[in-house]
């Protein structure tokens, strides 16, 4: 969740934290110039009230605060979209009008997503999974049936996937992992309490791992060397759908695919249509455009 709806939100806050958030939210881009004294001069509370607050929306220290809260707004401002991703169409919409508006919020996603994706977490991640003898991923829901498709093209050039679903499973099995693996943590929120607990655990066990979350200031993120972030457009749970989070996190993942299958280009395009032939090799069409003649002498 980011920092501004944090604050906007203003869970377990007193009422002086209230007010001090109130005022920040005010202050936009004009906190740069802000110190924690001022705020608390203005707002007639303390600078170890202010403290607080930013420890209670998961910050430590306000120059951390200021620094994350100033990025938020920056990435908020740039937001494009003529399209609500969690409201995307409307009762009297006719089907060709939400097709047309689905099509729009699909473009604007991806776009959103690589506007999020950083180079050298990019490089850390895929150098990250070729390093890997196995690749585990972790996550709840609907992302782990998404991940199978990632897991699926993974096999077909020959790198191993696991994907445990059993909530219990996973926790025994991250105490059977080495650092000879790497994890990939899938969390919208980046709160999900098993997978900061396993994330703990990768940490202690200096076992890699690549975090998949929101934009913003997250615990995930925060624990993780390397962050991977989903398209921050949609709210947790007053939406008609998960589109816009389920759509960025399948694109980052064939992202991460893609990448990793540059590494050896040629080595994994054999290898992948050897497979494809050997295990597939009963499909068939009378389309012309999908028959494959690539195989036949």
């Amino acid at each position: 969740m980011l920092l501004v709806d944090k604050l906007i939100q203003k869970d377990n806050f007193s009422k002086s934290e209230m007010i001090i958030a109130d005022y920040i939210i005010n202050l936009g881009e004009d906190i740069k110039d802000i110190s924690a004294r001022k705020i608390a001069r203005e707002t007639y509370t303390s600078p170890g009230t202010v403290l607080n607050l930013c420890e209670k929306v998961g910050v430590k220290g306000f120059d951390h605060f200021k620094s994350a809260y100033l990025k938020e707004i920056q990435y908020l401002d740039q937001q494009f979209g003529t399209v609500d991703p969690n409201i995307p169409f409307h009762e009297n919409d006719t089907f060709f009008i939400i097709a047309n508006k689905m099509g729009t919020l699909y473009e604007e996603t991806i776009k959103d997503t690589l506007s999020l994706l950083q180079h050298d977490s990019l490089q850390k991640a895929v150098l990250t999974l070729s390093k890997a003898q196995n690749i585990h991923i972790y996550s709840f829901g609907t992302a782990l049936n998404i991940a199978e498709s990632f897991k699926e093209k993974m096999m077909k050039i020959g790198k191993n996937v696991y994907i445990t679903n059993n909530l219990n499973y996973q926790r025994y099995e991250m105490n059977c992992i080495t650092n000879r693996d790497c994890v990939i943590f899938i969390s919208y929120s980046g709160e999900t309490g098993n997978i900061i607990d396993m994330a703990q655990t990768c940490i202690i066990k200096k076992i890699p791992f690549i975090s998949m979350t929101s934009f913003g200031e997250n615990t995930l993120s925060q624990m993780s060397d390397i962050n991977l972030f989903i398209s921050t457009r949609e709210r947790l749970t007053h939406n008609i759908a998960n589109f816009n989070s389920n759509l960025s996190i399948f694109f980052l993942l064939d992202i991460l695919y893609a990448t990793y299958f540059s590494l050896n280009y040629m080595d994994n395009l054999e290898y992948k249509m050897n497979v494809t032939h050997k295990f597939e090799n009963k499909r068939s069409s009378t389309n012309p455009i999908l028959i494959d003649n690539t195989h036949k002498k």
